[in-house]
Formats: C-alpha cells, sequence, structure tokens
C-alpha cells in the first residue's frame, strides 16, 4: 500500500509539474492517468476503464490562455483512485471525479499564484549573474508546490483513505447507485457537446449526423468509422488543392513580405538568393548554432510550462529554454545576462506542435544579433509578442481541438471495450504526432525565420488541414454520441392486453433518438454560453429523476 500510495502521489504531482513534456503531457488526461493508477494500485483493468469514463466528459475541455476549466488531473486521478479504494463499479467515476474537479480548480489557482514568486526570485538570480539559478527556479519550487497540493493529498487518500471509502460506498442505497449510473451514462453528451461547440461550423456540422447514423445503422465501431473519415477528409483535402486566381495574389503577396525579411536581415540559414546576397554584405557568419543545441533547445520547449504562472505565465520557461543557445552565442556572462532578460517578460503560446516555430525563428534572429546584423532586443521580442496570439490558435486547435478528441475517443472506445491497447494507443500516437510535428515546426522557423509562418498562413494550408482533420473529428464525435451517451426510456404503455414499449417505437423511427436529442440539447445550452458547471448540476437533477419518475435508464 505504501508503494502504490507514493507512486499515485508522484503521479499527481507530475500531472501539475509540467518538467518534460514527453513525459508529463499525456498525465493531464484521465485515460493516461486512470491506466497508471490502476497498475499502481494492482486494479488495471478498472483504473482503465474508470479512466476512460471520466475522459469521455472533459474530451471537448479545450484549455487556453492560462485557464483551466476543469482540472482533469485531479478528477482521472482521484477519481479513478476512489473508485478502486470503495470497490465501485468503474461506471460510478464520473460521480468521483466530478467534485474532484471542482477542487482541483483551487488547487491549479493556488498553484499558479504562488509560483509568480518564483519568477521575481529568477529576476533577482539574473541581476546577479546566476544563470543556473535561473533554471534551478523553473523546475525545483515548483516541483513543491505540486507536491505539497497534489501529491501529498494523493498519499493520504491512498494510506489512510480506503475503508473510508468502502464505508461511503456501503452507505448509499442501491436505488441511488442505479440513479448515478443513469447520470453517468448522459454525462458523456456534455464532453460531445463541447467539442461540437468547438469544431461544429455550420458547413461540417452534417459530417457529425454521418458518423452518428453510419454507427447506429451498421453497428461499426470507432476505429472503422475513423477510418473511413479518414479517408474522406483526405480525398476533400487534394480535391481543394487546385491553384485559383486568389491563391495567385497570395503567394505574391508572401514574395514581398520576403523581401521586406530580406531588408532586416533575421533569416539566417535559409538557402535562397535574397539571403546569399545579404550574407555577402554583412560578412560570414561567425557564430553558428549546432544541431545538438537546436535539439536541446527544441527539448526545453517542452518544459516551457514547468512554472506556469499567472503573473507572466511562460516566461520563465522561455528564459530556461533559451539559456542553451544564447550560452552558445556569447562566451562573457554579462553578454549572456543581458541577451536572457529581454526573455523574463509575459509570454504564453501553445507549446508542442506549432508553437516551437517562435522559439526557432527566435533562435534564428538570436544568432542574426550574436554576428552584428541589425536585430535589436526590441525587434525579437516584437516578433515573439506579434506571432504568440496567432500561433496559439492555430496550435490549440490541432492539438486540443483535434488531434486529442480523435486518438482519445478512439483510445476510450477501445478502452471501455476492456482492451489495454486503448490507452497505450492514444498516448503513445497522440505524443508521437505532436512532437514531431513540434521538431518540424522549431526547426522550420530556425531555417527560414518568420517567413515561412508567413506562408503558411497566407496560402490557405492550415485551414484546409483543419477543414480535413473537423471532418474526421466530428464522424468521430457522432460515432461517440451513437455508442457512449448510455441512456434510453423503459417506458412502456399498456393498451388493453398489449404492451407498447416506446424505446421500441422510437428505433423504429431512427435508433438513437435520445442520446441525439441530449447531445444536441447540451450543445444548444453552451452555444447560449450556458455555465458548464449549471450544464452538470442540470445533467445530475435530470438523470436522477428520470429514474425514479421511470422515463430515463441507463443502456449500458
Amino acid at each position: 500500500m505504501v508503494i502504490s500510495a507514493i507512486l499515485v502521489a508522484l503521479l499527481a504531482t507530475c500531472g501539475q509539474w509540467w518538467f518534460f513534456g514527453p513525459i508529463t503531457k499525456c498525465l493531464v488526461y484521465p485515460l493516461t492517468t486512470g491506466t497508471l493508477v490502476g497498475v499502481f494500485m494492482g486494479e488495471p483493468m478498472t483504473g482503465m476503464i474508470a479512466g476512460a469514463t471520466i475522459q469521455l466528459i472533459y474530451l471537448g475541455w479545450i484549455s487556453a490562455g492560462g485557464t483551466m476549466p476543469s482540472n482533469t488531473i485531479v478528477a482521472g486521478i482521484f477519481g479513478t483512485a476512489l473508485t478502486i479504494m470503495s470497490g465501485a463499479d468503474p461506471k460510478m467515476a464520473v460521480t468521483f471525479a466530478i467534485p474532484f474537479s471542482m477542487l482541483g480548480l483551487l488547487l491549479n489557482q493556488v498553484y499558479m499564484t504562488v509560483n509568480a514568486a518564483w519568477i521575481h526570485q529568477a529576476d533577482k538570480l539574473l541581476e546577479k549573474g546566476n544563470i543556473k539559478g535561473v533554471r534551478l527556479m523553473n523546475y525545483l519550487p515548483s516541483f513543491c508546490m505540486a507536491l505539497l497540493l497534489y501529491g501529498v493529498p494523493a498519499f493520504a487518500m491512498i494510506m489512510f483513505g480506503s475503508s473510508w471509502a468502502q464505508s461511503m460506498l456501503n452507505a448509499v442505497p442501491e436505488s441511488i447507485i442505479n440513479a448515478l449510473e443513469v447520470v453517468g451514462g448522459i454525462m458523456p453528451a456534455l464532453g460531445i457537446a463541447m467539442l461540437l461547440n468547438y469544431l461544429g461550423k455550420r458547413t461540417l456540422m452534417p459530417w457529425f449526423f454521418a458518423g452518428f447514423f453510419l454507427t447506429e445503422y451498421s453497428k461499426l465501431d470507432l476505429t472503422a468509422v475513423s477510418i473511413f473519415a479518414a479517408v474522406i477528409a483526405i480525398i476533400l483535402y487534394f480535391n481543394q488543392g487546385k491553384e485559383t486566381t486568389s491563391e495567385h495574389r497570395e503567394k505574391k503577396k508572401v514574395r514581398r513580405l520576403s523581401v521586406n525579411k530580406k531588408v532586416e536581415v533575421k533569416e539566417v540559414g535559409q538557402n535562397t538568393e535574397e539571403v546569399k546576397e545579404t550574407a555577402k554584405t554583412t560578412n560570414e557568419v561567425k557564430k553558428k548554432l549546432s544541431k545538438k543545441t537546436l535539439i536541446k533547445t527544441w527539448l526545453l520547449t517542452t518544459s516551457t510550462e514547468a512554472c506556469y504562472n499567472y503573473e507572466r505565465l511562460q516566461a520563465l520557461g522561455i528564459a530556461n529554454l533559451m539559456i542553451t543557445p544564447i550560452r552558445a552565442l556569447y562566451d562573457k556572462i554579462e553578454d549572456q545576462v543581458a541577451e536572457l532578460k529581454k526573455y523574463l517578460v509575459f509570454y504564453n503560446s501553445e507549446v508542442f506542435t506549432i508553437g516551437p516555430i517562435i522559439n526557432g525563428i527566435t533562435c534564428s534572429m538570436e544568432e542574426a544579433r550574436a554576428n552584428g546584423e541589425n536585430v535589436t532586443a526590441k525587434d525579437i521580442n516584437s516578433v515573439r509578442t506579434g506571432l504568440m496570439g496567432p500561433v496559439a490558435g492555430i496550435g490549440d486547435t490541432v492539438m486540443q481541438g483535434i488531434l486529442f478528441p480523435i486518438l482519445f475517443g478512439i483510445g476510450c472506445s477501445m478502452a471501455l471495450d476492456g482492451s489495454y491497447l486503448g490507452p497505450i494507443f492514444a498516448t503513445v500516437v497522440f505524443e508521437v504526432l505532436i512532437f514531431t510535428c513540434g521538431y518540424f515546426m522549431f526547426m522550420t522557423g530556425y531555417k527560414q525565420g518568420k517567413t515561412s509562418l508567413l506562408k503558411i498562413l497566407k496560402d490557405g494550408t492550415v485551414d484546409k488541414i483543419i477543414n480535413s482533420f473537423s471532418i474526421v473529428g466530428l464522424m468521430v464525435v457522432g460515432s461517440m454520441a451513437a455508442t457512449r451517451v448510455a441512456v434510453n426510456t423503459p417506458l412502456a404503455i399498456t393498451v388493453g392486453e398489449g404492451v407498447t414499449e416506446i424505446q421500441k417505437v422510437l428505433d423504429s423511427l431512427a435508433p438513437g433518438l435520445i442520446p441525439l436529442g441530449i447531445t444536441m440539447l447540451v450543445w444548444q445550452m453552451l452555444r447560449k454560453k450556458v455555465n458548464t458547471l449549471w450544464i452538470i448540476v442540470a445533467i445530475f437533477i435530470v438523470g436522477i429523476i428520470g429514474y425514479y419518475t421511470g422515463i430515463l435508464g441507463y443502456a449500458g
């Protein structure tokens, strides 16, 4: 029990302390953490199914701009642990997870507030020339806070809460448990509706209904629907690839922007005639970042949020990653200190997929500056500040709005069918995709500078990719609405000696009308800006009243 408590405590700590993306990124997702909690506590199947059940609620929760709409870290880890300790059915995990997720919001606020103190300490250390101290501030104090706020409570719950959890469950009447199962059957509609709210452009919504009814009528599983959707998306993407007159105009605009870029001399390493001519007038490059230095800098990009805080968000993490190239470009400590100061300012962007392009551009500009080119500290921060918003919008859409729901939706479906391949597939493929993309974008930013991002934004490639992925996402979400919103009606009408079951009548019209109707209702509530907390409360009320009045039943 002690070992289990220690392992779960470390998992909870690392779930909040994002010290290294390849390890910590998926620790915010209940499918991954629930499975790990199950392994640590000797109940891997229960943990996996509980984690997948919790994950369905949060498929549509997008965390951006320093906000956290719900603490999925606490929901997944604490909710799964309590499910295992109480011996409850994994379907009940959602009722444990939601209260914990609300408490987790308070923990996150404390964590983000206290972390602001460490960046002030980093300011003082940098003034003294203590660059190692700046790096230490990015990791050690935030680890201690994560351990105190997340690790210690997790350890205490595992060590001392087992008998309490079992007693609590035994005290709950069976009818309440059955009513909560109905609530659990409705709850995935919230996660699905949130994804619809994010992806559901009017022109793309038919793909959601296509995925829903394809699953209902053909009974295809989620993987098959995903493959089918991917084939459709690929065909449509390539059919959008024909050049038009407007696209020619946009390409001309990009070339004019490239000319302006040449004058600023910030695209170091780009193999074009423009840069070659510029290099001749500014002498040969004397200092150049090695491939090893660039790779290390990119890896440190994934630690940008280790000391995330409300005051300057990712500033300390950015200063930490820029220590590596600055040290490579400048020999004197005073020069390194002077260059690093410009990074201890407010900064926030997407970290893993598209966001690294900004850090690559920054390295390119720093290299040019170190070689005496006309690149000022103000120029560098102006470029970073100007790009962080648009890049965050693209990156969050690609990673949180498309890749995550598709892969973890498939993973949840496999996990709920009892396959351990579900969390392994979702976690591994997701991490490989986002970090491969991040590495490519970082190196592209370094080699081609700002022009690379301008081309991506101007030629319409991003829009076409997002639309194509959105088709896959909507069909997957539609399939999930058909299979994971597990609620029906047990109502029956007796006429003479005959009994008419309402569910059979509805199925004869179109199968899955109740799950579809509930999902659409929740989606409309979200569109009308109803707070998600009130929607959760409404789902509890409707589920419990629906069970006791005999209108709704669990269809799992």
